[in-house]
């Protein structure tokens, strides 16, 4: 047979199983005739599928359909196992370092957050970053008292540049001369899967945190029902991740949807990466707060980017809540920093073509991102390509700022599908 259909057949039976799950997740009591319906799978692959997924323990059968009346077999309802494993999620945010213990259904069981500056603050810079997240770990599984012989497994998600099959958050690159050149991170070669591994015994799985945001928007989020989705990520520093087909894109290298470093002006300063004139040089969240000190001609304030996160968060929020509430000038901001970052999304829904692109400002949390979405669908609708401009629909994430654990469930349970799908 060829290989690439051997591979097209098992992606097919990873995607099915990983369906299924994701169906019986979203309903707490569901038959095997409803999840049918629902997957457009046959009855038959249904069966083989969930028997797969009883034997492993994931799901459980959990009593008879009675209102079916006494005519007929009587449907079994089917429902997760949310005691058989939990899974650790781990989010090594630009600003913000989450951690939590999660079960199969998605649910967050205990959660620690900490605004931290990873190359900064001053225990980051003390202590290796292994040492530090492994730290970390340690410390929610005591206060949670879980024995890690209870894991299924730990994802991690961070910003690139990373490796994620080997688990290895990578160095600058160097130019021809041997000299490093610039990139967003400079992860100096940590490999951050293996010591987390070796430390707990478990499977561990390192991503970019935009492709793991694209993961639980599928599952948990705004994604239901959605096969093609971009999710774009804005705030302190600006990326997309891809569903293509109902898969995660990651492309050659773990690198796809750089969205934040497409040049948008051709005169512009150099970015970090190396380019000139980056998206994310106008796009990042820093530049809210610096618009909105100049209109208020408060000159004298420190450049955003030098504020410590915490302080930088509260005033951004500030400025959402004062716009929310009708201020003029925080109005006037948002609409302009919505128009720059449309720009990013026509950019998306001409490459991708996505049936939806969600917005999640992802470390900064819960903001009321309206303001920005009108003017992000605007601009799609103006500029993409006329026959998809309409067709592309712009929302907000409603993950909030754990949308990176909610798809670290996913990668760790579709880790475990590839493993079973012979």
């Amino acid at each position: 047979m060829d290989e690439r259909l051997g591979s097209n057949h098992k992606l097919v039976k990873i995607h099915n199983r990983a369906l299924v799950l994701k169906i019986i997740q979203q309903n707490e009591n569901i038959s095997r005739k409803r999840i049918a319906l629902l997957t457009g799978l046959t009855q038959a692959t249904i069966t083989m599928i969930a028997n797969a997924l009883l034997e492993l323990g994931l799901i459980l059968e959990t009593g008879k359909d009675m209102s079916s009346g006494t005519q007929g077999r009587k449907q079994v309802f089917l429902s997760i196992n949310k005691e058989k494993h939990r899974i650790i999620a781990m989010n090594l945010g630009r600003s913000l370092v989450q951690t939590a213990i999660c079960d199969l259904a998605g649910n967050i069981l205990h959660k620690s957050e900490q605004y931290l500056e990873l190359f900064k603050d001053s225990e980051f810079a003390s202590v290796m970053i292994e040492e530090r997240v492994v730290g970390i770990i340690r410390d929610l599984m005591r206060d949670f008292d879980m024995d890690s012989q209870d894991l299924l497994g730990i994802s991690i998600a961070a910003p690139g540049p990373l490796n994620s099959g080997n688990g290895i958050l990578r160095s600058r690159v160097t130019d021809g001369s041997g000299q490093p050149s610039a990139a967003p991170f400079d992860w100096r070669d940590i490999h951050l899967k293996e010591a987390v591994r070796r430390e707990f015994s478990v499977n561990v799985f390192v991503e970019n945190d935009a492709n793991i945001s694209a993961l639980g928007e599928s599952w948990f989020g705004g994604g239901g029902g959605v096969s093609n989705l971009a999710i774009y990520m804005i705030g302190f520093g600006t990326g997309a991740g891809a569903i293509i087909d109902g898969m995660l894109y990651r492309g050659a290298e773990d690198v796809v949807a750089e969205i934040g470093h497409v040049t948008v002006n051709f005169n512009g300063p150099e970015c970090r990466c190396g380019n000139i004139g980056c998206l994310e040089l106008y796009s990042d969240f820093h530049n809210i707060i610096d618009d909105y000190d100049r209109r208020r001609g408060q000159t004298w304030k420190i450049p955003a980017r030098q504020l410590p996160n915490s302080e930088a968060v509260l005033r951004i929020k500030g400025i959402f809540e004062e716009a929310a509430a009708g201020g003029a000038e925080a109005v006037e901001v948002l609409t302009a920093h919505g128009r720059v970052l449309g720009l990013g999304a026509v950019t998306l829904a001409n490459i991708l073509c996505p049936e939806r692109i969600i917005i999640s400002a992802n470390d900064l949390g819960d903001i009321d991102l309206s303001i920005l979405i009108i003017q992000i669908q605007e601009a799609v609708r103006r500029r993409a390509f006329p026959s998809i401009a309409d067709k592309v629909g712009v929302v907000a994430s409603t993950l909030g700022r754990d949308i990176t654990l909610y798809g670290g469930i996913v990668l760790v349970l579709q880790d475990l599908f590839l493993n079973i799908a012979e």
